[in-house]
């Protein structure tokens, strides 16, 4: 039993790297030291662990084995930290949340408000991100929870999340009232591209779920206004500037005044609302609790 464990960081990072003076830099360490740290584990085990390849360090059969080891302890080592980091987050009362905007106009703004009011020494970080970036926060323990809209398709990719389904939403074509559209007929899609069409950015599980959804009908969505935001789509609308696409949620307002209309045509897939954590990580204190409220929302959409 190799009784210090320096001997093994030092081989992580050679390992790693492949390179002597590398792990020495990331071990802020001289190049001499980390030689002499792994010529000394090799004494330790009675092999060698490393050969010359060229310039580079190559692992021998030996330090491949022990290797997928030590990298295995180390990423537990890793998750450790992350863990403690976020129970002494949690005992401090910091709640750190991933929400997009879309989800907030389902009641989710209105809870968080309730529990706030509940809760004045809370301290409540929300990030507004995308879903690949809510993802890599989740698994790098920079937030506790999030709330994501995807496809069902997508949800089954994410093996190491815990995905709660929540409830369905709906996407919808609109445009402006006062636009010269037929909103009795019911449009096929490609009479549909016939006119200016209005969207967000392709870096987005909306424009993915509409890209697809064109594409399986032989068809391919190119909109002649790409925009940054949902908001920016329904003000383009309400303009006469094309045909908007967006969740219902943003339009229903004007759709009930009157500004806006639904155009028919094929019904766009619906995506699903998420509650989403990290499967082997437990919520605790007021994480828990907002994560159930969020949990009793959504049966009540």
């Amino acid at each position: 039993m190799i009784s210090n464990l320096d001997y093994y960081k030092a081989f992580f990072y050679v390992a790693t790297y492949s390179s002597f003076s590398d792990a020495a830099r990331a071990l802020y360490i001289s190049q001499s030291a980390v030689s002499q740290t792994i010529r000394k584990l090799e004494e330790e085990l009675s092999t060698t662990l490393f050969v010359r390849n060229g310039q580079r360090i190559v692992l021998t059969p030996s330090g491949e084995l022990l290797f997928a080891r030590v990298k295995t302890a180390f990423n537990e080592f890793q998750k450790a930290e992350i863990e403690i980091q976020n129970f002494e987050s949690i005992a401090q009362n910091n709640i750190s949340v991933g929400i997009t905007e879309t989800s907030l106009r389902y009641g989710f703004f209105d809870c968080l408000e309730k529990f706030k009011n509940r809760h004045p020494d809370v301290h409540l970080s929300i990030s507004g991100n995308t879903t690949p970036e809510m993802v890599s926060f989740l698994r790098d323990g920079k937030i506790d929870f999030a709330l994501m809209i995807i496809s069902d398709s997508l949800a089954a990719r994410f093996q190491d999340l815990k995905m709660r389904r929540c409830f369905r939403i709906q996407d919808i074509f609109i445009a402006s009232s006062k636009m010269d559209i037929d909103f009795d007929r019911e449009y096929d899609l490609k009479d549909l591209l016939s006119y200016p069409t209005i969207s967000v950015s392709q870096i987005s599980n909306f424009r993915e779920n509409i890209d697809t959804f064109f594409q399986e009908n032989g068809l391919l969505f190119q909109p002649t206004y790409i925009l940054e935001n949902m908001t920016q789509v329904l003000n383009f609308t309400k303009r006469k500037f094309g045909i908007g696409v967006l969740p219902y949620a943003y339009a229903k307002d004007d759709i009930k005044k009157g500004t806006i209309r639904i155009v028919n045509t094929k019904p766009i897939p619906k995506r699903t609302v998420y509650l989403v954590s990290l499967k082997d990580k437990a919520l605790s204190g007021m994480g828990l609790e907002l994560y159930n409220e969020f949990q009793d929302l959504s049966q009540m959409v």
